[in-house]
């Protein structure tokens, strides 16, 4: 049976390492994307082919893609993970900075989609997973241009799985939740750039307490699993939320009502 070529994004560490890893465990020739070349290298194997790029990068992008078909004669998976989140409080996070969230988050995901669709549509198959989160639908303090990048993966998702259907190509959401990953420490450091007024600082004392669980959270690998299931199943699940805080944190938001779920979050939060 042919090998199945596979483009992971945001490879270098956490969910997307774990994923690029378990994939070629799994039999998929896997071409692993990042910024961080140096850690790339260190997945470098007989099935793992780094390939370091800014998914800012349109023509990078085209390079790539161009790359794998010209070498494999084909591409089946995409799984979109590549991303960062823009902690702070709307008012207070600069424009230049919201518009690098949606760079990154939304317009590097339809960068590599809109480049591996036309070989899809070609090959008549086609896998593409969009690494989302469990702010992709509900939107909370301090989140806020973070879950708009989301909130806009899932609904760009939702248009292609109709788009696509017809060209045999599939489309999966997977909302993480909490994942012991690099996340809460990397954005953390990025808030200290956003300049708040005395009057936010219980909403920034409120991410370090819904955050502080991270290190005794999920290992990506939980996520990287949830993945490969998705790409080889003959139906893979539309939208799987995992773990258990993504899992309910929809059904408690719809069971409570909108005004006494965010009155439960501001209590988890202290503000």
């Amino acid at each position: 049976m042919t090998q199945r070529i596979a483009l992971v994004t945001g490879a270098s560490s956490g969910i997307g390492r774990a994923t690029a890893e378990l994939l070629a465990k799994n039999g998929f020739y896997v071409f692993a994307v990042a910024r961080r070349k140096g850690r790339l290298e260190q997945i470098r194997s007989d099935n793992i082919e780094p390939i370091p790029l800014d998914v800012t990068d349109a023509g990078a992008i085209t390079a790539a893609i161009e790359h794998i078909v010209t070498t494999k004669g084909r591409i089946d998976v995409l799984i979109n993970n590549a991303g960062f989140g823009q902690l702070g409080a709307v008012e207070c996070v600069s424009m230049e900075a919201a518009h690098h969230q949606f760079e990154v988050n939304v317009f590097g995901y339809a960068r590599f989609m809109q480049a591996v669709l036309p070989y899809m549509r070609e090959q008549k198959s086609g896998r593409i997973v969009n690494i989302s989160s469990i702010l992709g639908k509900i939107a909370l303090p301090g989140f806020g241009w973070y879950a708009a990048s989301k909130h806009a993966v899932e609904a760009l998702s939702e248009s292609l799985r109709g788009e696509a259907k017809a060209f045999g190509i599939d489309v999966t959401v997977i909302a993480p939740g909490l994942i012991r990953t690099e996340f809460a420490a990397k954005q953390f450091e990025l808030l200290k750039t956003v300049k708040h007024p005395l009057a936010y600082q219980k909403i920034i004392r409120g991410l370090h307490h819904l955050l502080a669980g991270e290190p005794e959270a999920p290992d990506p690998e939980i996520i990287a699993r949830a993945v490969v299931k998705a790409v080889t199943k003959p139906v893979p699940p539309v939208r799987h939320a995992l773990p258990w805080d993504s899992k309910t944190a929809v059904i408690a938001r719809w069971l409570l009502g909108a005004r006494f779920f965010a009155w439960a979050i501001r209590q988890q939060m202290r503000i």
